[in-house]
């Protein structure tokens, strides 16, 4: 019942793959009668499978054609971003994914099939958002100083979940007991509906995830807020603070979505997709979605897409060569 409240509340039917053939638009020459594949390496119900199946219906009926989302789930996204990465560049094969697999897993996982920037070329960005300490509330805190004491004085570790080995959400997890100075045993789901609801039902003590996956359960009292990462405040739960407020400089890295090609795709393909990604970022169902979600657009160029990417490229390579912090 759990989870398909869970499933539920994401607001749209959710079959995989999920197929949106265009009822208006013009065919012309892509997509034609050929379906365009959209891979989206998490778990269907995720918010970001969400969005994907939004972004392939307003897609659809833009342009004309079949455009599928594919869930392609396993080795931390490495399995579907793959995929990607042996496809040909002519469009029919997009990317929607994190910086999980063209950040944080390359850098820290002992080996990936790919390349994540020789082998991609990025399209557009799309959100970007915070993430939150989450911990089941059955532990008597109400604050991270207060869960820290608890933490520190369980003598086998406390459970931590996490969306992935070599997720964003892992490696921020990973760098706050590290910083605090407790012991953790690391449980790793296949995606944030399974890793929320095992830290809802006690499985697990604490993750670090996002308003869109666990906002349900925090409203019920099933889940308890502590502190976010990120640079500002989040208006949906404004006294919560942010960890580089309460005694932990540094911590502002966000999760951020984009798509992206194979290396290779045309140039005129790149400036199609990226025009009307950054027109259905600022569609109404999409602006509402992203406030409900305290998701942040990032609409843009390619080449700012690019930009912001190599930003948190190398961010991310400062903190895993600080960190000490590698996946077998």
């Amino acid at each position: 019942m759990q989870r398909r409240a869970f499933i539920a509340g994401a607001g749209l039917a959710l079959t995989a793959p999920a197929i949106v053939r265009a009822q208006s638009g013009a065919s012309g020459e892509w997509p034609g009668n050929r379906p365009v594949r959209i891979i989206q390496p998490s778990q269907a119900g995720s918010p970001a499978d969400v969005y994907a199946r939004m972004f392939a219906d307003h897609f659809g009926k833009t342009f004309g054609g079949t455009f599928v989302v594919e869930n392609r789930v396993g080795g931390t996204g490495s399995i579907g971003t793959a995929e990607v990465a042996r496809s040909a560049p002519d469009g029919w094969t997009l990317l929607f994914t994190s910086n999980t697999s063209h950040v944080a897993a390359p850098l820290v996982l002992k080996s990936v099939p790919y390349d994540p920037v020789k082998d991609f070329v990025g399209i557009a960005g799309l959100y970007h958002y915070p993430m939150m300490l989450i911990v089941n509330p059955s532990i008597p805190v109400n604050t991270t100083a207060e869960f820290i004491t608890w933490a520190k004085a369980r003598p086998g570790g406390v459970n931590m979940a996490s969306v992935g080995i070599g997720s964003v959400g892992h490696m921020m997890a990973e760098r706050f007991h590290m910083a605090a100075g407790f012991e953790r045993v690391h449980i790793p789901y296949r995606g944030g509906p399974s890793a929320i609801l095992a830290v809802a039902q006690g499985e697990s003590d604490y993750i670090f995830d996002n308003i869109g996956n666990s906002g349900a359960f925090l409203r019920e009292g099933r889940l308890k807020g502590l502190s976010f990462t990120g640079r500002a405040r989040q208006r949906q739960m404004p006294n919560l603070p942010l960890l580089s407020e309460i005694g932990f400089p540094g911590f502002v890295e966000d999760v951020w979505f984009g798509v992206w090609g194979p290396a290779g795709l045309p140039r005129a393909m790149v400036e199609k997709i990226n025009a009307e990604s950054n027109r259905w970022l600022n569609s109404a169902p999409i602006v509402r979605r992203m406030e409900e979600g305290a998701h942040t657009s990032l609409a843009g160029t390619p080449e700012a897409f690019h930009d912001y990417w190599m930003q948190d490229l190398r961010g991310w390579t400062a903190i895993v060569r600080e960190t000490g912090i590698k996946m077998e």
